[in-house]
């Protein structure tokens, strides 16, 4: 079925007339007419009765009508809530992001652009596995690393150093390394993604190591709770313990030496017609991070 011609028929007998329907759809009378009489043949019956003076429907036109313009009254209603919705500053939002990124970051984004947008609702997913983004409806993600995906666009919001930390009281215990090698000497709390400790120091020597882990997990709030009860050292983005580290909770191993920096990278749908909820909370988030990476 030629869904286009049965709105035309729908507008037709709404109008009364096929003139006054032309003018509506805004198409010649003659196109009105001759689409008119294609749909009743691909129907197989006629809907409605012609001629110069006259204009009505056929009984099978009006149990047609009948039976069809709630339906299709309801499409322009949804279509209309649809339109409304996409252009406007309502609707739901769905995001993802990594778990201590996520509660770091990404909620204070979230809670300053609902507070400024009440009509706007979020739904997060917070993961350290990597959500699929198409399955899920996602339409916006926040990502560590580099990200490829096709049709989606990648933008780079900020670097975080990955740094070596430890309570005060745990290093009273064992001697303060100074090289990476010397960290093999202390209990070490691994994070799954972070096999390799990469270290440059400031002469450009360059050493990776090999952490033997004490304890192993795939949550950074776990590996920061161990480290504060003094099981052992860590490798954490520096985002996750600027409190702990400003307040001497925490301490900074191999000061001296630096780390490598991941990326953080905010993706979406490659699209032009974003709806407009999603568009203003890209924005949003790029003038937070000044339009460009910073560290963090």
């Amino acid at each position: 079925m030629n869904y286009q011609d049965l709105f035309y028929f729908i507008k037709v007998v709404e109008k009364g007339s096929l003139v006054s329907a032309a003018r509506y759809l805004d198409i010649p009378t003659s196109t009105l007419s001759r689409r008119l009489q294609a749909f009743e043949q691909q129907l197989g019956y006629k809907l409605v009765h012609r001629s110069s003076k006259k204009f009505g429907l056929t009984e099978s036109g009006q149990r047609f009508y009948n039976s069809l313009s709630p339906v299709m009254s309801e499409l322009e209603i949804r279509s209309e809530d649809v339109n409304s919705e996409l252009s406007s500053l309502s609707g739901d939002i769905k995001i993802t992001a990594p778990i201590a990124l996520g509660h770091h970051k990404v909620k204070a984004w979230v809670f300053e652009f609902m507070e400024l947008n009440p009509r706007v609702s979020v739904e997060m997913f917070l993961s350290n596995q990597n959500v699929d983004l198409v399955k899920n409806s996602i339409d916006i993600a926040f990502r560590l690393g580099s990200v490829t995906l096709n049709d989606w666009i990648s933008r780079p919001l900020m670097n975080t150093e990955m740094l070596i930390v430890a309570t005060p009281e745990l290093l009273a215990l064992y001697p303060q390394p100074k090289r990476p090698d010397e960290l093999a000497a202390l209990p070490l709390i691994v994070l799954k993604r972070s096999a390799f400790w990469r270290f440059q120091c400031g002469d450009g020597y360059a050493e990776t190591f090999t952490p033997h882990a004490h304890i192993r997990t795939d949550e950074i709030t776990f590996a920061l709770d161990a480290v504060k009860r003094g099981l052992g050292a860590c490798c954490v983005p520096r985002y996750a313990v600027e409190q702990e580290l400003g307040s001497g909770e925490l301490v900074q191993l191999l000061p001296d030496w630096s780390m490598e920096k991941r990326t953080m990278h905010m993706i979406y749908p490659h699209r032009d017609n974003l709806p407009l909820k999603t568009r203003a909370f890209i924005d949003f988030v790029m003038a937070k991070v000044s339009d460009g990476a910073v560290d963090a």
